[in-house]
């Protein structure tokens, strides 16, 4: 008996998941990448979308034509755009956000509420010098908020007006930046809804580690877009391993509860339960004590339920 009650359940998140995936459009944003210097195609890389937060929710390959197409993700509103090369020998530019700018306070905001074509970032090439019989060295260290670890800011090796080289940063803050030149440098770190902070460091004759820098979250950086609407969007990656990120809007102030169930309905996690305002938000589901298969996850506000599901392979 209890197993048919199970099986319910897990038929009724199911059925759920199907109709919410039926009822919400998709978007996708597409255009090429080029080199800002001479207009040139990128022939290699991905783009990354990024909401307001920092928080990656999509990414894309760029081809040998230089096109990328991102999506189709349930997505509406704000975000930012940004080129990332591959990485060694390929690494010919640094990453740039739409449509050509380092600084993220400086990148143009992507206004997504329909499918998005012309895009195009334009980013900046690493200038190459002849540096005859020069060892090359690494930067190491890390980028931290109030002590703790933060996750994929980008760490910019400056000379100049010129960047020769960058890292980014790993769960637990660590980055390294490899192949530089000796010199005097400016280390700046840059991530997308944070202040950023630089250093000014002297690379001599062997690498430099343990180096900090600290990036702090704007006061005030919600993302909050106007009309809001209950929604819940298909986690990001899926299928994942172990962690991924979900994301959902709902459209009154009130109690949230966003919880996750694996495939015989039994609750797994709540990853939200409270009170929440009007708007746009991320939630980090890490699945590290799971074991692979099929979940599914559930939000709950003023009345309304969506159902998703979710595949972990391990």
């Amino acid at each position: 008996m209890k197993l048919s009650i199970n099986l319910l359940i897990a038929v009724f998140f199911i059925l759920a998941a199907v109709k919410t995936s039926q009822s919400q459009e998709d978007y996708t944003i597409s255009g090429k990448v080029r080199y800002s210097d001479n207009n040139e195609v990128v022939t290699s890389g991905m783009v990354r979308l990024v909401d307001l937060t920092g928080i990656t929710v999509g990414t894309a390959t760029i081809g040998n034509e230089g096109d990328y197409i991102l999506g189709p993700h349930r997505l509406y509103g704000d975000f930012d755009l940004i080129g990332f090369p591959n990485i060694e020998p390929e690494m010919d530019f640094v990453p740039t956000g739409y449509p050509n700018q380092i600084n993220p306070q400086q990148f143009t905001h992507v206004f997504v509420n329909s499918n998005l074509t012309g895009i195009d970032i334009y980013v900046l090439r690493i200038p190459v010098y002849p540096r005859p019989n020069q060892e090359l060295l690494n930067v190491n260290g890390k980028v931290l908020n109030n002590g703790n670890a933060v996750k994929d800011a980008i760490v910019y090796a400056k000379q100049g007006e010129d960047y020769l080289g960058f890292g980014v940063s790993n769960s637990l803050g660590e980055f390294t930046i490899n192949s530089l030149p000796q010199g005097d440098y400016i280390l700046v770190a840059h991530k997308v809804g944070n202040e950023s902070d630089s250093k000014e460091i002297e690379l001599g004759e062997g690498n430099m580690d343990n180096i900090v820098l600290n990036v702090i979250p704007k006061a005030g950086v919600i993302v909050n877009n106007n009309p809001f609407e209950f929604s819940l969007s298909q986690n990001y990656p899926n299928p994942f391993n172990p962690g991924t990120v979900i994301r959902y809007s709902i459209s009154k102030s009130g109690p949230v509860s966003l919880k996750v169930y694996d495939n015989l309905g039994r609750e797994v996690e709540a990853l939200v339960s409270g009170n929440k305002e009007a708007g746009t938000y991320s939630a980090e589901f890490n699945a590290a004590k799971l074991s692979s298969g099929i979940y599914f996850y559930r939000l709950e506000s003023a009345g309304l339920v969506s159902t998703r599901k979710m595949i972990l392979v391990k």
